[in-house]
Formats: C-alpha cells, sequence, structure tokens
C-alpha cells in the first residue's frame, strides 16, 4: 500500500509542479528535461540491480518497436501533456490523462483486441460523457478548452502506446522497454531541436532555487524514482489494482492545485470526475477479454 500511495501522489503532481515551469521552458524542452533525467535515474537504478544486463538480449527489430514507443510516448503524448499543462488547469489535465482506460478499450475495438461488452460498454459511454463535461468550455456554442484538446491528444496516444506496449513487454522486462523507449524519444525530440535551430529555454529559469528543485522533482522523482515505486505496487498488488492509482489521481491533483496554487477548479470538473472515474472503473474491473494489460509508465 505505501508504494501505492507513493506512486499516486507522485503521479498527481506532475501537472501542478510543472504548471509554473512551462512560462519558461517549451512542452518539448520540459519533456526533454523530464526524461533525460527519469532515464539516468531508471540506468542508475538497473546498474544497482543488475538488470542492465538485460539490455544486450533485444534484437534489431526489438529496439524498432522502442524507437516506435519512444516516439508516439515520450516524443508526442508526453509534450501534448506539456502543452495541456500550459494552457489548462492542472487538475483538468490530471482527469483527462487518467481516462486512460476508456481509450484503450475504444482503440483496442478499434483494432479488434477487445470484443463489446455491456459493463465495458457502459463506461465507454459514462468516460465520454464525463469527459464532454470538462472538454466543453461554454455548452451554448459548443466551444472546447485549448488546454484540454492538447490533453484530449496527449491520452489518446498513450492509450495507443500502452497498447503497442503490449507486445514489448511480453517478450522483455518493463524496465528493459522503457529504457529503450526513453532513449529514442529524447533522440527524437534532439532531431526536433537540430531541426528547428533552437531551444525554448529562458535562461531566467536558472535564477531561482525553487524552479530548479522543481525540474529535478519532476525528473528524479516522477519520471525515475515513481517508476519503481510503480512496477513494486504492480507486484504487490497486481495490475488491476495498481490501475486504480489513475482513478484517484485527478481528485489528488484537484487538492494539489488547490492547496499549492490556491486556486479551486470550476464545478463541471467534479462532474466529469465522478462520471469518467466510474466508467473508468467499469471498465477495469469488466472481466478481461483478452490478455492483461501491459505495465507502463506515466
Amino acid at each position: 500500500m505505501l508504494y501505492f500511495v507513493i506512486t499516486l501522489i507522485f503521479f498527481s503532481s506532475i501537472e501542478v509542479v510543472s504548471k509554473d515551469l512551462m512560462n519558461y521552458l517549451g512542452p518539448f524542452e520540459m519533456t526533454f528535461i523530464r526524461f533525460f533525467i527519469g532515464l539516468a535515474g531508471i540506468v542508475l537504478y538497473a546498474v544497482i540491480t543488475g538488470d542492465i544486463k538485460d539490455l544486450k538480449k533485444p534484437g534489431i527489430r526489438d529496439y524498432g518497436s522502442y524507437a516506435v514507443l519512444g516516439f508516439i510516448n515520450i516524443f508526442f503524448s508526453m509534450t501534448m501533456l506539456q502543452y495541456a499543462i500550459k494552457y489548462a488547469d492542472p487538475a483538468v489535465v490530471a482527469l483527462i490523462i487518467s481516462s486512460n482506460p476508456i481509450f484503450v478499450y475504444i482503440i483496442s475495438l478499434i483494432m479488434k483486441h477487445e470484443i463489446l461488452s455491456y459493463r465495458k460498454v457502459s463506461g465507454f459511454i459514462l468516460g465520454i460523457i464525463g469527459l464532454s463535461a470538462v472538454l466543453i468550455k461554454d455548452f451554448n456554442s459548443i466551444r472546447f478548452e485549448t488546454g484540454a484538446l492538447f490533453a484530449l491528444a496527449g491520452a489518446v496516444s498513450f492509450a495507443y502506446f500502452t497498447i503497442l506496449n503490449r507486445d514489448a513487454v511480453a517478450k522483455y522486462k518493463p524496465m528493459t522497454v522503457n529504457i529503450g523507449s526513453f532513449f529514442f524519444g529524447l533522440i527524437f525530440i534532439m532531431i526536433y531541436f537540430l531541426i528547428k535551430g533552437s531551444a525554448d529555454v529562458s535562461p531566467v529559469i536558472f535564477d531561482s532555487g525553487i524552479r530548479v528543485l522543481k525540474i529535478l522533482y519532476l525528473g528524479i522523482f516522477v519520471t525515475g524514482i515513481s517508476y519503481i515505486t510503480f512496477l513494486t505496487a504492480i507486484k504487490k498488488m497486481g495490475p488491476v489494482a495498481s490501475s486504480l492509482i489513475f482513478l484517484f489521481k485527478p481528485a489528488v491533483a484537484a487538492l494539489l492545485y488547490y492547496i499549492i496554487i490556491s486556486q479551486p477548479v470550476r464545478a463541471n470538473f467534479y462532474v466529469g470526475l465522478m462520471l469518467s472515474a466510474a466508467g473508468s472503473y467499469l471498465i477495469l474491473k469488466a472481466k478481461p477479454s483478452n490478455k492483461a494489460e501491459p505495465e507502463c509508465v506515466k
């Protein structure tokens, strides 16, 4: 239970902690720094535990799949997350990103990895209604929140990454897969920087010790240590029980948002939270129609 709580707090804090940093860093830059520090931490942990030797096992084709996973998850999904954090309330972003089971189910249906299930379809409908309550800024003219749309793009792409990740973690340890995908994701962002010709980094970000500590926290704890505690929680509690982290994450993020930034979230957030959480719960607790979902880190 301790690992569950630690992971929940770390996962729930990314949107709130990185909100201020988005005034000084571009989304790609924030993603690169976070995963560079996180990768260094995971590699260090793998060296200490001896798991680093597993990196020699994958073949050329496996590394190709790691490159695809890195592009979808880190280069696109996590960057969309940072764009969302820049333009939307952290709690709203957390809710949309945490609706992963809803998007995984619909994409799995399209890819014919899932079959229609009364409970899962009911959960999907509830989830979509809940997300609509959060996404739509003005119901009179049906205008959407810009940041929420970025979060939606990140959530859908992360769901697709989750599905593609299934075969990779079935063949190799999750740590091996994540080290590989982290590495290639960072390479893609570096290529983007080379093409762009510059990085969106304000030098004044390093003038504040608080902001530097926030960057280190996001890299070491949110992207590095939380990965280890999440896998430990999965091992001790099982993947379904551990997935409940994503149901509690929006509520904890909203609480942190109020405590740290001293701003309450809009009323429609709570409506969306209850509906999307109920929908995700129905999907997670339904009898699986195929092999279990992979273990991956946000």
